[in-house]
């Protein structure tokens, strides 16, 4: 939820600090002014003096609280800038921004989300506003795409609310797991192309890399699925 103070820097303090799997870093801030925004929106963080990066932000745990999950695998001044911070190092954003967002939606259609790797994080808050806050009716199905075991975070939460509400799915799909792996395998793309053979009813939210983004939206198309009804944000 854009504000008067978005396009002004911010300070944020960083009160913890997990790594959710290999790779992906989960920040817990607080804020030195009241936070809101809608789920699916960004904040915009300098990670250098010459350089500000965007994040979608992954929750918000109350007034002057913001998380952010940070992917630090490409290995690049975001990453770095992450890696090395510390409890009590504070950050300066600017935000929030964006308007890949919920938006209201007929009950009788089936709402999509497909995310790769921290592409999730928008995702998920979009997912929880709808099923949990604002009590969606409609099926709703989460296509959660990564790479390795050892990349896998969310799996139980995700089950979790599969067991809650009925009317939410959620598959896991790797694209390279070790022989253990008893999941399924491949690309999230080719399940949505197995599962919806008729997207006509569908609403999408798409959230990773282009080529992925790219290619679900074509299946999508191809299926049926209104061009205006299929939402994307690139990771």
């Amino acid at each position: 939820m854009a504000n008067e103070n978005a396009s002004k820097f911010k300070n944020a303090t960083v009160i913890s600090h997990s790594m959710l799997a290999s790779n992906f870093h989960y920040f817990n801030f607080q804020t030195e002014n009241p936070f809101t925004y809608k789920p699916g929106q960004y904040i915009s963080v300098r990670v250098s003096d010459q350089r500000v990066n965007s994040y979608s932000i992954a929750g918000h745990a109350g007034t002057y609280r913001l998380n952010v999950l940070v992917d630090t695998s490409p290995g690049g001044p975001g990453s770095k800038f992450f890696e090395n911070l510390k409890i009590d190092d504070k950050i300066s954003y600017l935000g929030p921004f964006g308007t890949f967002t919920l938006k209201p939606e007929d009950e009788k259609k089936t709402i999509l989300f497909l995310g790769t790797g921290s592409g999730c994080s928008p995702l998920k808050c979009i997912l929880e506003s709808a099923l949990v806050e604002k009590n969606y009716k409609n099926e709703m199905v989460l296509y959660f795409g990564l790479r390795h075991q050892n990349d896998v975070f969310w799996q139980e939460h995700f089950r979790k609310l599969a067991k809650k509400y009925p009317n939410f799915k959620f598959k896991l799909v790797l694209s390279k797991p070790d022989e253990t792996w008893q999941g399924q395998v491949g690309h999230i793309t080719n399940y949505l192309k197995k599962d919806f053979p008729n997207a006509a009813n569908c609403t999408a939210y798409i959230c990773g890399n282009k080529q992925m983004i790219d290619e679900a939206t074509d299946i999508l198309l191809s299926k049926g699925c209104p061009k205006e009804k299929i939402y994307s944000e690139r990771f």
